[in-house]
């Protein structure tokens, strides 16, 4: 646990250095469960049950089973309600909106003189993660302050070598200034203050599938697809502090003299400032991107009521550019209505750069009973050691690469699905959990857990309706500033109720 605190701060050094980081390869190695309706309410667990277009985004072989053309949309109302909790103190922000899901569309034939064979073709969309969501942090605190954390940053550095887009923004916001070549902080650094930290994050990544899959003699399947994953993703951090009890007062006695009731001390003051009242810190960026990928698998029919498979996903190399700013705001006793802000780049500033998300490959089966009850079972592996970012000079990156290394393991995935066909409805039910990329599985902090439930009918037209719910939880530390050790935890608690309309001929 030792090696994964000395990373983790580590790793915020690298954050002050450059706006990408491993978080940021993380991210994009996480897929959550998404696909149609029928799909997420059984968990995902449908490599070797197959006979679904999410299967071109999972287990393209799956798509083997298809008999008959086929053609789907599927939406959902997606809700969150993530807590954070600091100093004790618990916030929560809920959220809804309306999001896609998944559209695609499958071709069946058999070939000329072959009875035994048959071919699926298909084009698929599928969002297979969505971003939105809002975590606040809020207390009171002291010893804590961001403050404190940039002053710690700042050490001995003449200003013009300070980061310009951390403790350089509070020296040119006043929030830290120099008496005798040394750095002070006009925040008292043992009051305590009111402490907010807000994280909204939007965006979603959505994967176009080209598949192919083959049939033989209903026994045998093999599909593969070409994965194309469009990325949007924004975040935006804004991280306040005030002095709402008006408890960092100066008062000045003549020219050059002062007192205050500074607990820290103050070596110096600013007429035109006088004490502390507020600051706001904020982080931006928004990064768009393409990638590829391959995704191989195989089904075998064991019996009639016995199916089992496998399948393979190359790394994803991803394309991105990102937009960034960092910037920051003070107000002071002396008018409060006077804001000092800055930004860091003024214009904002723009980065390209690759992500290569690490492997994953997964075996599975499938039960069937008495033809009234179908079970999935799914277990995958994935190594996060191997994610890794990179650009056109070799050196930006070497860095994070190493921490990925060190900081990161493998992981274990598994999915359980479970339908009950009970003419004309289906019932449905579902687990999936994602492994922690520190290699824990089923507890612990960065697990991911959901839980789904669905209904189901058809029609002898030809129409399905299908009708989901899931919830998905996990909880994260999450550490504010890197001299700091304050740790924080947020739960994430997102849930939503999907709709697929589909129809086959």
């Amino acid at each position: 646990m030792f090696k994964y605190i000395f990373y983790f701060f580590i790793s915020l050094f690298y954050l002050g250095v450059t706006a990408q980081n491993d978080v940021d390869a993380l991210r994009y190695s996480r897929n959550g469960v998404n696909g149609t309706s029928r799909f997420v309410a059984m968990g995902g667990a449908f490599g070797a049950i197959g006979a679904d277009i999410s299967c071109a985004a999972n287990n393209p072989a799956g798509l083997g089973l298809f008999k008959s053309d086929n053609a789907s949309y599927g939406f959902g109302l997606k809700t969150t309600g993530n807590k954070g909790t600091v100093n004790n103190t618990t916030s929560e922000v809920s959220g809804a909106r309306f999001i896609f899901n998944n559209a695609g569309y499958a071709h069946a034939w058999l070939p000329e003189g072959n009875p035994n064979g048959r071919h699926v073709i298909a084009i698929s969309n599928t969002q297979i993660q969505n971003f939105f969501g809002t975590s606040r942090l809020s207390s009171y605190t002291n010893n804590n302050s961001i403050a404190k954390d940039m002053l710690n940053k700042a050490g001995q550095t003449y200003p013009t070598g300070l980061n310009s887009g951390y403790e350089g923004l509070a020296f040119n916001t006043f929030i830290l200034d120099t008496v005798n070549n040394r750095y002070f902080s006009n925040v008292d650094l043992k009051r305590t203050v009111l402490q907010t930290r807000n994280i909204v994050t939007d965006g979603h990544v959505n994967e176009w599938n080209f598949s192919y899959a083959y049939s033989s003699k209903d026994k045998y399947y093999f599909g593969a697809s070409i994965g194309v994953p469009r990325v949007t993703y924004s975040s935006t951090t804004t991280h306040s502090e005030a002095d709402d009890k008006d408890s960092m007062q100066i008062t000045r006695l003549s020219p050059g003299t002062f007192t205050s009731n500074y607990i820290s001390g103050l070596p110096a003051y600013d007429t035109l400032l006088m004490g502390f009242n507020s600051l706001t810190y904020t982080e931006f960026f928004s990064t768009s991107g393409t990638g590829v990928n391959l995704k191989l698998g195989l089904v075998a029919r064991i019996n009639d009521d016995i199916r089992i498979g496998f399948h393979y996903h190359s790394p994803t190399l991803y394309s991105f550019t990102d937009v960034y700013y960092n910037s920051m705001s003070a107000t002071y006793d002396r008018n409060k209505s006077n804001v000092l802000s800055i930004k860091d780049p003024p214009d904002g500033g723009y980065f390209s750069y690759k992500i290569i998300t690490p492997s994953k490959i997964g075996v599975s089966s499938a039960f069937t009973i008495n033809k009234i009850c179908v079970i999935g079972l799914e277990y995958e592996y994935i190594n996060y050691r191997n994610a890794q970012l990179s650009s056109a000079n070799v050196s930006d990156f070497a860095g994070v690469n190493a921490i990925i290394k060190h900081k990161y393991s493998y992981a274990t995935n598994v999915r359980m699905g479970v339908e009950f066909n009970v003419k004309p409805v289906m019932i449905r039910a579902g687990y999936n959990m994602q492994g922690s990329p520190f290699g824990s599985a089923f507890t612990g902090s960065f697990v991911r857990h959901t839980i789904s439930l669905g209904l189901g009918v058809r029609s002898k037209a030809g129409w399905c309706l299908d009708l989901a719910w899931y919830k998905n939880f996990s909880s994260e530390d999450y550490y504010m500033f890197s001299t700091l050790a304050q740790k924080s935890v947020i739960n994430y608690n997102n849930a939503q109720l999907a709709l697929t309309v589909g129809y086959k001929w």
